[in-house]
């Protein structure tokens, strides 16, 4: 969820936007800021804002923490204004669905000419706005609205490097080309920064609901190994290990094992962008809130009543529970699949759930459990990266998606096919298990595969599936979650 609400503006009419290649470009600097060869010096330039709310508290604790670790220009001189101009930057790029590479060439290029500034005096002839685009780019009301002039700036990257050669070129490189400056070398110098403030911004710079144990948009993995829940932070690349964050759970696998206790889940309860523990034991529901230092709390029980719903092989069970955000609020809510049903309770936000209404019927045998003629199991993750988690099936061999429509799902379609033995049960030639989770943190929940020992990551492409995949970790054979000889513990992606 972002923090201040930024107003959307101008991508579609920037997408129409004049492509013609600037004059001669220069960096302009405010006085705040030191000055260097062939600059204005420390003349005052005005500025117009970049987010029409202004720059809101995180941007300013965002800038005190970029002035520790920045390294050129910058380091020392970030601001509020500064973070909110780079802030709508990335929200043009992730709008637009490009890389974040794309926010990197973009924020460069703004440091560079404007020290991230959005200049409403023309200066260099005609030069305004963050990327200090000439009059021939197009009006002074479209070159002064970040939106628009960061999308008039991909245009003319993505015409220029066909077949997304951008991604690959070197950054300084691409600017240049983009900017035709008279100091092209000065671009290279800016990039680790950019990169650097890149990283602070991404996560706050689109109106959807995000979380993760760490407070970021990249989903963590969390270790459930004996009595010990340890947690592995997610960069994007891969994860590294954050160490043991609570202990005393080893009976709460969710597994049919002597003297099991219960079962863990993971989902923002509070809506405050951590992922909190979310403990299901006997028949209650209880919440350990994550204290942002590497540990959760000591836990409120919020609902009761949910005995026989631990989703195992047990007499008389009636069903199972999922956690997910059904409405988009960015509060976890709690998803009752019982029998052929499934309801949903939604986060009061004062320490409950309410009374729950059902959505969607006839999903009798697909509980994930080891029944006769079971027929597959679910998921609730964001597919399409609106907020609102959709209900994803996983029956026979294929894996489809229905869209949440606020009141139910969809009819679905198919988005991948091939994973008849990956339904996580204790079947004959199971291969493994599936999960979904945002792992690159760009707000569309991709299908994390963990097969034998390898856990790999198909990345969501926005509308089409998932990719082909790479591995992001191994080492993890015996983490199934399943009731096998020699099992270590269980895995999930939170």
């Amino acid at each position: 969820m972002t923090f201040g609400t930024s107003i959307k503006r101008g991508i579609t009419a920037a997408l129409a936007g004049g492509l013609l290649v600037t004059g001669m470009s220069t960096s302009a600097h405010a006085a705040e800021e030191p000055a260097q060869a062939a600059d204005y010096g420390t003349l005052a330039i005005s500025n117009a804002p970049c987010d029409a709310d202004g720059a809101t508290g995180t941007d300013a604790g965002l800038a005190d923490a970029l002035n520790g670790v920045l390294t050129d220009k910058l380091d020392g001189y970030m601001t509020g204004y500064r973070v909110s101009c780079a802030r709508e930057i990335v929200e043009a790029v992730r709008e637009r669905g490009l890389a974040r590479r794309a926010a990197v060439i973009a924020v460069d290029t703004s440091i560079v000419e404007t020290g991230l500034q959005n200049h409403d005096v023309e200066v260099d002839h005609d030069s305004l706005g963050l990327f200090q685009q000439r009059a021939s780019w197009g009006s002074v009301a479209n070159r002064l609205d970040p939106a628009w002039a960061t999308n008039a700036f991909l245009n003319k990257m993505v015409k220029e490097y066909p077949n997304d050669g951008w991604q690959t070129a070197p950054i300084g490189e691409v600017a240049q080309k983009v900017q035709v400056s008279a100091y092209p070398d000065r671009y290279a110098v800016e990039a680790a920064d950019a990169a650097r403030i890149v990283d602070a911004v991404w996560d706050h710079a689109v109106d959807r609901p995000f979380d993760s144990f760490t407070g970021d948009a990249k989903t963590d993995m969390v270790v459930h190994t004996g009595t010990d829940v340890g947690v592995r932070k997610g960069t994007g690349s891969g994860f590294s290990d954050l160490g043991v964050v609570t202990s005393g759970w080893g009976r709460f696998h969710g597994m049919q094992v002597t003297d099991g206790m219960g079962r863990l889940y993971y989902g923002d309860f509070n809506g405050d962008h951590y992922t909190d523990m979310i403990v299901h034991s006997g028949t209650e529901v209880s919440v350990r809130l994550n204290s942002r230092n590497n540990s959760f709390g000591s836990g409120t029980v919020v609902s009761s009543g949910w005995g026989r719903f631990h989703g195992m092989d047990v007499t008389d069970g009636m069903g199972r529970l999922y956690f997910a955000d059904y409405n988009g609020d960015g509060f976890t809510d709690m998803i009752v699949h019982s029998g052929t049903e499934i309801s949903v309770r939604l986060n009061t936000r004062n320490g409950g759930f309410d009374g729950g209404r059902v959505v969607t019927s006839g999903w009798g045998r697909f509980h994930g459990m080891n029944v006769t003629d079971g027929m597959g199991r679910l998921y609730f993750a964001d597919y399409d990266g609106d907020g609102f988690d959709d209900m994803i099936v996983h029956s026979g061999t294929e894996v489809s998606v229905r869209l949440n429509t606020g009141s139910g799902f969809d009819g679905g379609r198919v988005v991948t096919t091939g994973w008849g033995r990956f339904h996580g049960m204790n079947v004959t030639d199971g291969l493994g298990r599936l999960y979904f989770a945002d792992y690159d943190g760009d707000g569309f929940d991709d299908m994390i595969v963990h097969q034998g020992s390898d856990v790999s990551v198909r990345l969501n492409t926005r509308g089409g599936g998932f990719d082909g995949g790479r591995v992001v970790t191994t080492g993890w054979g015996r983490y199934h979650g399943l009731n096998v000889t020699n099992g270590l513990g269980r895995l999930y992606l939170a």
